[in-house]
């Protein structure tokens, strides 16, 4: 390797096989940053945006992972540890709703709370 390539910052982007995720790690790539593409279930997405990430001068692993369970967050960050040895920085970007007319507030239930707080904001906090 040659000092630019030892120097490339690390970034991990939770959520990042679509959407604002996907475009987050499309710009660390194109500055030549190594990137941890993540999704919870749509591997091939994911795996489509890290062929991207490369085509833009940057490197990129998929790692899939729920960010809501606190053992896919230590593996998504080992992962990135074990592949560059550091990690410089984390976009917590992963995120979950449920949709419902807002006429109808009681087809979101507890269960469903529970599971958008689980991704939103534990997530986010075992990430860190």
């Amino acid at each position: 390797m040659n000092d630019r390539t030892e120097n490339r910052k690390v970034y991990v982007v939770t959520g990042s096989a679509s959407g604002v995720g996907e475009a987050t790690a499309m710009h660390l790539a194109r500055r030549g940053a190594r990137v941890v593409v993540n999704c919870s279930k749509s591997v091939g997405e994911a795996e489509r945006v890290a062929a991207a990430c490369a085509n833009a001068g940057g490197e990129a692993i998929v790692v899939q992972a729920d960010v809501a369970n606190d053992a896919d967050c230590q593996r998504l960050a080992r992962a990135a540890l074990a592949k560059w040895g550091r990690i410089d920085g984390l976009v917590n970007n992963a995120g979950t709703t449920k949709f419902a007319p807002m006429h109808d507030l009681a087809a979101v239930t507890a269960e469903d709370f529970h599971a958008i707080y689980a991704v939103n904001t534990i997530g986010a906090y075992q990430m860190v």
